[in-house]
């Protein structure tokens, strides 16, 4: 009798987890690709629903206010490792307040081209958006106004006197880069006393009038090639852009957007199409794995950049598709960081660009993208990977745009995650 009561219980105790679940917060995520869930039927991740009456939260793209009183708070008590980021950051020329700006007239990426004569000069822009993103930083902490006159002066210059964005397809990329890194920088200086009212309209529409009409164009046309012709940083950058105009605006219609394309476009800067097979050990293969290294590094720097911004504006992001984003990180950091194999994927694409293994161009390489996710998922979400742990451990302190050389790829993130993404 009394085992008859034992194996009751047990069967309430399996069916209790069965409808509930058991365990830990910290279990491995799954993400219904095993061999146990093979006869159940995928079910479709839930969207994020637009809003066409939203309001935004200022400061609210990649920062939020309590992100300032913290770094502010942790810098001045010389607490660790808040201060060697720091110190990362100050030691960086491009956050002094002697920095100048160089802005120019017509903005070219793709020059020398059928479609633009002259030279490149895009240097300059990424250049004075990472100044005028780390001067602002500078001053949000410090609270010394010379650090917020020099972000001012940077935004001003551009905004008074760039009126043209020119080349090839490149130009595509350059608004996208350098639109989402601008609207970060005055995101931030937009509570600075300083900055004349009638100034700070003028910055907001000159990124409407410039900026955002070249992303919003390409993710809507891809100058007319077939859907999967560019690769997945070409549609996120421009993603990135239009996500940070419209909130740095006000602009719902602009930021709904950036989110309808998330969730529903077409291209491979869709989260869907971006991380584009989910493997069944809780790895998540990026569109471009197959094309090299540094390329998806870039990516998952902008999947992470999207999804902060979002997330200061209460869309989460990060946790699509039970996590997907942190799937795809803990796939590219095993293995560009562990040097360990990873599965993979065929990829295809309509150009019949055709991947069968992953590729070990530029593997290992530094990009400062790592702080963010793993503060994000390790510290807000409780969910612990090693590779992601690695990664941030591997490029702790991190620094910005002028720490990772002198070519774009060194500035395509803003960086400096250890200041600004470390939390308790």
């Amino acid at each position: 009798m009394r085992m008859r009561k034992l194996e009751i219980l047990w069967v309430i105790i399996v069916m209790v987890c069965l409808f509930v679940g058991c365990g830990s917060d910290n279990e491995p995520i799954t993400n219904g690709n095993d061999d146990d869930n093979n006869n159940e039927e995928p079910t479709a991740p839930q969207k994020i629903e637009t809003d066409p009456n939203k309001t935004f939260i200022h400061p609210g793209l990649l920062h939020s206010a309590e992100d300032f009183d913290r770094m502010k708070a942790k810098v001045q008590a010389g607490a660790e490792p808040w201060f060697s980021g720091w110190e990362k950051l100050t030691a960086n020329n491009h956050s002094a307040s002697s920095y100048t700006p160089q802005p120019v007239k017509k903005l070219v990426r793709g020059g020398g081209s059928r479609e633009e004569p002259d030279p490149d000069n895009y240097a300059k822009a990424f250049n004075d958006a990472a100044a005028a993103y780390q001067t602002a930083i500078r001053w949000k902490i410090s609270g010394d106004d010379s650090y917020a006159e020099t972000a001012i002066k940077i935004l001003n210059g551009w905004a008074s006197t760039c009126d043209k964005l020119s080349g090839n397809s490149n130009i595509q990329l350059a608004a996208g880069l350098y639109g989402y890194q601008f609207a970060n920088a005055a995101e931030i200086m937009r509570d600075y006393e300083g900055w004349e009212t009638a100034d700070f309209a003028a910055f907001k529409q000159w990124l409407l009038d410039l900026f955002y009409p070249v992303s919003s164009d390409f993710l809507v046309r891809h100058n007319n090639t077939c859907i999967s012709h560019y690769w997945a940083n070409w549609d996120l950058c421009n993603i990135a852009n239009v996500m940070a105009i419209g909130v740095l605006t006000d602009n719902a219609a602009i930021y709904n957007e950036a989110i309808s394309y998330l969730m529903e476009g077409e291209g491979n800067g869709a989260l869907d199409n971006a991380i584009y097979y989910v493997h069944g050990d809780a790895l998540a293969q990026l569109q471009e794995s197959g094309r090299d290294q540094g390329h998806t590094l870039l990516c998952i720097g902008l999947l992470g950049t999207i999804a902060q911004m979002a997330y200061n504006q209460g869309d989460d992001l990060f946790g699509y598709d039970d996590n997907k984003i942190l799937k795809a990180a803990e796939y590219v950091a095993k293995y560009n960081y562990a040097n360990l194999n990873v599965p993979f994927e065929p990829y295809d694409n309509c150009d019949n660009v055709n991947h069968t293994v992953i590729s070990d161009g530029g593997i290992g390489g530094k990009r400062p993208v790592w702080e963010l996710l793993y503060n994000h998922y390790t510290k807000k979400k409780d969910i612990s990977f090693p590779y992601l742990e690695m990664a941030a451990k591997v490029h702790r302190p991190e620094g910005g745009g002028g720490d990772y050389g002198p070519n774009s790829g060194g500035y395509d993130q803003l960086g400096f995650g250890t200041l600004l993404f470390t939390i308790e």
